[in-house]
């Protein structure tokens, strides 16, 4: 970034928008390129207004008020402005026109604005004048630093130098300097088990991703999907050190079709723990917000977040829905979905850093078709409705989650009765039979699951039109994750 801002500085750009949280690193790479270029530095905030860095940090008086900050006009200068991002612009046509002036003015008189905020829309008067860049977190090079400089004013020892800078990847410069102190206030080493908890946090304070608990189980905890859990047993080495001396391309994702309730997100989730690697949950409902320009900002923001952890699973559950209506975006929303979504399908085609994404989706007739095109993911599976001998798999696995192994032995009627149930419509059956069992003080019975099952009207009953049309989809447009086709097809017909 510093040798960016010195070419832009040498190129007399008008104005540079960085959007970042880390004001501090920004205006310390600011000045280090004002200075290599010979250019005097001055900064602005809404409460200390104008100063003269360059100048013995003299204050400017009664510059609070940016419209006066902005008719001070000093030559051969880097003005960095921090708080402008705040200002309404579209709604004060003078502030805007002052802006407009300053940057007319700038590039003559040597000078350049730096505008610095989470996040900056430049009015349409000038957004042709203001280069907008975002800063990325530091690298691998720069949390080395950190961490020995961290170590050496604390006189202690880093415990796993490589572990510890995975455990820091992610986090910002002030994040990793404060897990770095608390990690030597707690064990009086570095220890990258700590940076690991504080990161957590970190993620959680974001509200951009979310972390899952692993589970111990993996794809044990799935019944059936036979085809689906080798593709991804045989990825299980795929960030492996081995695997990148090999050869091998880091996998890209999976994206999992299919009916409500077969199982697609509790695959996802069985992902990260196959691999060894975390589980992140990205809500694309969580990245709109109302201001323009602030959507676009969050889904960058948490893809880079992303791609500073990796290797990592993120994982994003009903995508379609999330995602419904980009093709028609512009009518109806400003184009913002179609903005976000350009972003996300860049990203998957372009990043460089191992981020394994696993995507669900019930229907995904609502996307676009360049989302589903090779290249962005490695496979598509469909996921349909379970055999018989799924279905008793299925019974077996939360049974045997509840306690109820001597129930496991004899589920062979009640794996015909749930003929057309979806795995989560199977464990609702466990569940409703449980409670009838347990308000009569007694144990659960097969004859209790079989009751349930005949008095549940399933989802591909209830829904079968558009669950066959889903079923049609995927039956020939996608891999299956258990059964071939033509087995598929003779095992199993929705009841009417």
């Amino acid at each position: 970034m510093k040798k960016r801002l010195e070419n832009y500085f040498r190129a007399s750009f008008p104005a540079v928008a960085i959007q970042t949280a880390e004001e501090q690193r920004v205006v310390a790479d600011v000045i280090a390129a004002a200075k290599a270029t010979s250019k005097e530095i001055a900064t602005w905030s809404a409460t200390e207004g104008l100063r003269m860095v360059s100048k013995g940090n003299r204050e400017v008086p009664d510059t609070a008020d940016p419209l006066i900050a902005m008719g001070q006009r000093p030559e051969n200068t880097v003005l960095i402005f921090r708080d402008l991002g705040a200002f309404p612009f579209d709604r004060d046509p003078i502030l805007a026109r002052a802006f407009r002036d300053l940057l007319t003015w700038a590039p003559t008189a040597g000078s350049v604005v730096i505008i610095s905020g989470p996040s900056f829309r430049p009015h349409p008067t000038v957004e042709k004048m203001v280069v907008v860049t975002d800063y990325s977190l530091p690298g691998p090079d720069d949390l080395r630093v950190i961490a020995q400089g961290i170590a050496s004013s604390a006189k202690v020892e880093i415990n796993g130098g490589d572990e510890v800078i995975r455990a820091l990847s992610g986090l910002s410069t002030s994040e990793a300097e404060n897990a770095l102190a608390l990690s030597v206030i707690e064990t009086g080493r570095i220890d990258p088990g700590v940076i690991y908890r504080e990161k957590v946090q970190g993620v959680k304070k974001s509200g951009l991703l979310e972390i899952i608990d692993p589970d111990p189980r993996g794809l044990s905890a799935i019944g059936g999907l036979g085809n689906l859990k080798a593709y991804i047993a045989k990825r299980k080495k795929a960030f492996s050190p081995e695997a990148i001396n090999y050869g091998l391309d880091a996998p890209k994702g999976i994206l999992l079709v299919g009916v409500p309730g077969t199982g697609k997100s509790l695959t996802a989730k069985a992902v990260g723990t196959v691999l060894g690697v975390p589980t992140l949950r990205l809500d694309i409902g969580n990245l709109f917000q109302s201001l323009v320009g602030e959507s676009e900002s969050r889904t960058r923001q948490a893809l880079e977040l992303a791609e500073a952890l990796a290797p990592c699973v993120i994982w994003v559950d009903e995508i379609d829905k999330g995602l419904a209506g980009s093709s028609g975006s512009g009518t109806t929303d400003s184009g913002v979905t179609k903005r976000v979504f350009g972003t996300i399908i860049s990203w998957m085609q372009e990043r460089k850093n191992p981020v394994y994404l696993v995507a669900t989706a019930n229907d995904v007739t609502s996307l676009p078709p360049e989302f589903l095109r090779k290249g962005r993911w490695d496979e598509v599976f469909a996921i349909d409705l379970p055999t018989e001998d799924e279905r008793k798999e299925i019974f077996w696995i939360h049974l045997a989650k509840r306690g109820k192994e001597k129930c496991m032995a004899a589920v062979a009627k009640a794996t015909k009765a749930t003929d057309s149930f979806t795995g989560s419509e199977i464990e609702a059956v466990i569940i409703e039979a449980m409670f009838n069992a347990f308000d009569e003080g007694r144990e659960i019975t097969e004859d209790d699951l079989v009751s349930v099952a005949e008095n549940t009207v399933p989802l591909a009953i209830t829904a079968r039109e558009k669950i066959e049309s889903i079923r049609e989809w995927a039956r020939t447009r996608a891999r299956f994750s258990s059964a071939a086709p033509e087995e598929k097809t003779k095992a199993r017909k929705i009841r009417s």
